[in-house]
């Protein structure tokens, strides 16, 4: 009984994570047009004055309330779903819910991509030439943290290596392994050594994906803007160390929790629904971790350059690096597939900072690219096989 209790409160509190990363998630779509690099706009080249065009300020207010409004639809469809058909019903809605979400994010970011497109033409925005170089001292930038820093995950291996040696003696005969929607345990696996190392392959795996990401970032092509080297060189590299050492935080504590997690649940430390809300957590700080950091810093590190430049001018507020600066240095949104996927075979880049979002995408024209796609297919598909058996 007391089981069937604890399992009972572990799933209300991950129905209440799950609500909350939702509406996480709303926010985070929602805010991208404010995030975006101060010469994109809805993944379309623009002079920094664009920002403080009306129609443009118009557009990224209008996706917004789009996306909110389709999140606060969801939200109460989600909870009726809850009310008439309880946790289960729930939860897949809400899974759903996150999935249409992004859906709409991507659709919305089109409709106002075309438009854009138009306006950019209405108003004459051209590139002044062609992308030229920019040479710059970088020693006094800031950069992203190295990564000898991703040795503290085999630190965090060992201990959850350690855990299930010596808590093997207290693992129980029959160990719970899955619990459906409802929270009812409907897996099973019989005690043995097996076991023990299954967290750690499921921890090693999340360790390597999250350095890729780590790696990611100190190889990115990087954004510098020609007309201000100096200012966008300064402003990127604290963008990329900002978001290093978040990788590094989120990576230790996604890997080494859900690999602790799981080896103290085998064992019969903790139930595995606890494990799932300690699961949750971990994803409702990742979110909103990403979240701040996006809001705070913009992409490339777009608001940290605008206050940069706010001082330098002596002005203060957003308009202070946007407006009067009409110069468009160069226009490459002809290697940018609906301003999302970057395709140019001549960037021998495989990294790229997005267009549309936070963060980092791969240049598609790289057949390294598809080679590393096909092997993380199979990883994850091997992973899940892994796990049924």
């Amino acid at each position: 009984m007391d089981n069937i209790n604890t399992m009972t409160v572990a799933t209300n509190i991950m129905l209440g994570l799950f609500f909350l990363l939702l509406v996480l998630m709303t926010a985070s779509v929602s805010m991208v047009p404010w995030i975006a690099d101060r010469h994109v706009v809805f993944g379309v080249s623009v002079p920094l004055s664009a920002h403080t065009d009306r129609r443009i300020r118009g557009y990224k207010a209008m996706y917004a309330c789009n996306i909110v409004s389709c999140g606060i639809i969801a939200l109460l469809i989600d909870a009726m779903i809850w009310r008439n058909f309880g946790m289960a019903g729930a939860l897949w809605a809400l899974f759903i819910s996150s999935l249409v979400i992004a859906a709409m994010g991507f659709i919305a970011q089109q409709r106002y991509r075309r438009l854009t497109l138009e306006l950019k033409k209405e108003r004459g925005w051209t590139a002044t030439g062609e992308r030229h170089s920019a040479l710059i001292g970088e020693r006094d930038n800031p950069e992203p943290l190295g990564l000898a820093w991703e040795s503290l995950h085999v630190v965090a291996i060992a201990v959850t290596i350690a855990v299930g040696v010596l808590g093997y003696d207290r693992m129980p005969d029959r160990v719970a392994m899955h619990a459906n929607a409802a929270g009812q345990i409907d897996g099973w696996a019989d005690k043995s050594p097996m076991l023990i190392w299954y967290p750690v392959i499921a921890q090693v795996m999340l360790a390597m994906v999250m350095m890729a990401g780590h790696a990611a970032i100190i190889y990115a092509k990087h954004p510098i803007d020609p007309d201000h080297p100096a200012a966008t060189g300064y402003a990127y590299g604290v963008f990329s160390r900002v978001w290093s050492i978040y990788m590094l935080v989120i990576g230790l504590l996604t890997a080494g929790g859900i690999g602790m997690g799981i080896q103290l649940s085998n064992i019969g430390v903790i139930t595995l629904g606890t494990f799932g809300v300690f699961a949750m957590f971990i994803a409702v700080a990742a979110l909103l971790g990403a979240l701040v950091i996006g809001l705070y810093y913009g992409q490339n590190g777009s608001h940290e350059y605008a206050e940069r430049r706010s001082v330098t001018m002596g002005r203060g507020g957003e308009d202070a690096a946007t407006d009067g600066d009409k110069s468009m240095p160069y226009d490459d949104d002809r290697y940018w597939v609906a301003g999302v996927f970057y395709v140019n075979r001549d960037d021998p880049a495989v990294m790229v900072p997005k267009r549309f979002g936070v963060g980092w995408t791969v240049n598609f024209a790289r057949p390294s690219v598809i080679i590393v796609s096909v092997v993380l297919i199979a990883v994850c598909i091997g992973s899940l096989v892994f796990a049924v058996m």
